[in-house]
């Protein structure tokens, strides 16, 4: 079992220590996290799509069993975000960035390093299919639920289709499959460019909070971290369990299905004009309520 104090430690203080930068500098000079959420959309996020998949050697029928949890607990975890926006009558600005919230798991910069620390390179290697997969969710069903709040359906349909993570998907599956290999020159600009994604997402995220106000809005923020960190787990165990997931992918799929909101969240929020203070609010309380509740998850699956 991990113990807390190494999860602060190895996980947590990092994040932090970015973000917190990232807020001095938002607190007093002010920039715009639109500028970098755009850089981020369209050019480091899909670059490190098409690294994760060219490089990516698991079975298609272990690959296709990961995918198969993921796209069902995105529906459900989707239907259940939707009736507590109705239940709570939040408008659909609000209703939009909840759901998002909920929806869009971090995977990515938190995910990979717990995975790694908790399973090994074994459950790293897993680890990285959960996250490109929810990449790939995120960038379209994600688009939806935000465009949504300020877009008609078609409307928000149409932007599913405006972003790179699909065609960035399909030319890392061209690349993997075709076992293909990329000039050196271009190699090393894929990774450079996929690597840039975590740290900037983190700064984004640090000029986002240095903007929030979470003044009267606890409840709704409070409700969707409690969506994120505990109705999640209790949809994974079952789900898992039904679909045969066994061993060690059942343990990752598991813990990646409960971590907290992904930052893209908020970049995806600010792009498409979802409440993005929201989301980065419900960002911040999730990432750190998870300290205790990713422990606890830890415990019952190792």
């Amino acid at each position: 079992m991990l113990s807390i104090l190494n999860i602060i430690y190895n996980i947590i203080a990092p994040i932090f220590i970015i973000v917190g930068l990232a807020f001095l500098l938002g607190h007093y000079r002010s920039p715009d996290p639109r500028v970098l959420s755009r850089v981020i959309f369209y050019l480091f996020n899909p670059f490190l799509i098409i690294g994760s998949i060219a490089k990516s050697d698991l079975r298609a029928g272990e690959i296709g069993s990961i995918a198969a949890m993921i796209v069902i607990f995105y529906l459900l975890m989707a239907v259940v975000s939707w009736l507590l926006a109705r239940l709570f009558h939040f408008d659909r600005k609000l209703e939009s960035a909840f759901m998002l919230s909920v929806v869009v798991i971090n995977a990515g910069n938190y995910g990979l390093p717990l995975s790694e620390f908790a399973f090994g390179p074994v459950g790293l290697q897993r680890a990285v299919v959960f996250f490109v997969i929810t990449a790939i969710l995120a960038n379209t069903l994600g688009v939806f639920l935000a465009s949504r709040g300020t877009a008609s359906i078609k409307r928000s349909l149409f932007n599913m289709f405006t972003v790179p993570l699909p065609y960035a998907t399909a030319l890392g599956l061209f690349i993997n499959l075709g076992d293909i290999t990329l000039p050196l020159p271009l190699e090393r600009a894929v990774t450079l460019l996929g690597q840039a994604t975590v740290p900037a997402m983190l700064v984004v995220l640090g000029l986002q909070l240095a903007r929030v106000s979470v003044r009267g809005r606890w409840r709704p923020i409070v409700l969707a971290t409690a969506a994120r960190l505990v109705i999640a787990p209790l949809i994974a165990f079952p789900l898992a369990a039904f679909l045969g997931i066994s061993g060690i992918t059942q343990q990752v799929v598991i813990v990646q299905a409960s971590l907290p909101t992904a930052v893209i969240s908020s970049v995806l929020a600010a792009e498409f004009g979802a409440d993005a203070e929201f989301t980065a609010a419900v960002v911040f309380v999730s990432t750190l309520t998870s300290i205790a509740t990713v422990t606890v998850l830890l415990w019952l699956v190792m």
